[in-house]
C-alpha cells in the first residue's frame, strides 16, 4: 500500500509539483539478496547475491538449463598441435618472399632473427602492443553481459565480434556486441595508423615501402613473443597492414 501511494504521488507530480522522497519514504526490502528468478539469465552471474525462491517463478527459472560456453563440446577434439618455431609458420613462409621482392632486398629470415631487442622498431612494437593489450583488456571487461569484474570476454570473442555467454535476451546481447565491435574497430584503426604512420591523402611508393618495412618488423617481433596477452589478434592487425601495403604496391600475386 505504501508503494501504491508513492506511485500515485509520482504520477501526479506533473500537476501538483510535489516530488517523491525516495530516500526517506521508499520502503527497503527486508533482505539484500534477491530471488534467483531475478538473476540475469547469463553465465557468470554472482550466486551469492540471490537466494533460491520457492515460488512458481523460481521453479520455472531453474527449469532453464544454460550450457557453459567454455565447456568442451562432446565429440570435438581439443588437443592442440605442437608450437611452430618463430618465423617458420606457414604465413611467414608465404609472405616473406613477397616482402623481400617489394623492398628490393636479399635479407632472409635468419637476418631478421638476428636482430636484437635494442632495435628502435622492436621497441616501438613493444610499446604498441602494450597499448593494444590495455585497450583489449578494457574491451573484454566493459562489454560483458554481466557487470562483474571476474567475468570477461575472450580474445576470440572480440576478434569475431560475438558474445558467447548464454543469454535469453537477444536484444541485450546484440546491443552489447554492437558496442564491442565499434570499440574494437576504433582500436584496429588506431593500431593501423601507428604502424603505417600515413599522414593522409595519397601515399607515395616510398611511404608504402617504409610502412611495409615497419609492419614486417612488428610482425617478426610478435612471432618471438607468442606468450604475451592478446598477441594473436595483435599479429592479425599487423598482418593486415602488411597485406594492405603489398596490395597498394601491386606486389600481391593475382589469384
Amino acid at each position: 500500500m505504501k508503494l501504491v501511494q508513492l506511485f500515485s504521488q509520482a504520477v501526479d507530480y506533473a500537476k501538483n509539483g510535489i516530488p517523491v522522497d525516495i530516500h526517506n519514504n521508499f520502503p527497503r526490502p527486508p533482505i539484500k539478496s534477491k530471488p534467483d528468478w531475478h538473476r540475469a539469465e547469463v553465465t557468470g552471474a554472482r550466486e551469492l547475491n540471490y537466494y533460491v525462491s520457492d515460488r512458481a517463478l523460481g521453479h520455472l527459472f531453474r527449469n532453464i538449463e544454460l550450457r557453459d560456453p567454455s565447456e568442451p563440446i562432446e565429440g570435438l577434439s581439443t588437443n592442440m598441435s605442437g608450437g611452430t618455431a618463430p618465423l617458420e609458420d606457414a604465413i611467414t613462409c608465404v609472405v616473406e618472399p613477397l616482402i623481400l621482392r617489394a623492398l628490393n632486398t636479399t635479407d632472409d629470415k635468419a637476418a631478421a632473427a638476428a636482430a636484437d631487442e635494442s632495435r628502435a622498431d622492436y621497441r616501438h612494437a613493444k610499446r604498441l602492443h602494450e597499448h593494444y593489450a590495455r585497450e583489449m583488456q578494457f574491451i573484454c571487461t566493459t562489454h560483458t553481459l554481466v557487470d562483474a569484474p571476474e567475468v570477461r570476454l575472450t580474445e576470440e570473442e572480440v576478434v569475431l565480434g560475438v558474445i558467447l555467454a548464454n543469454c535469453t535476451q537477444s536484444r541485450w546481447r546484440s546491443d552489447r556486441a554492437y558496442r564491442m565491435k565499434l570499440h574494437s574497430w576504433d582500436l584496429v584503426g588506431d593500431i593501423y595508423e601507428q604502424i603505417a604512420q600515413f599522414d593522409g591523402g595519397l601515399q607515395t611508393e616510398g611511404q608504402l615501402r617504409t610502412a611495409l618495412a615497419s609492419a614486417w618488423d612488428v610482425w617478426c617481433w610478435a612471432q618471438y613473443h607468442q606468450d604475451r596477452d592478446f598477441i594473436q589478434s595483435f599479429a592479425l592487425i599487423v598482418l593486415g597492414v602488411v597485406l594492405d601495403c603489398l596490395r597498394r604496391l601491386g606486389a600481391l600475386p593475382e589469384i
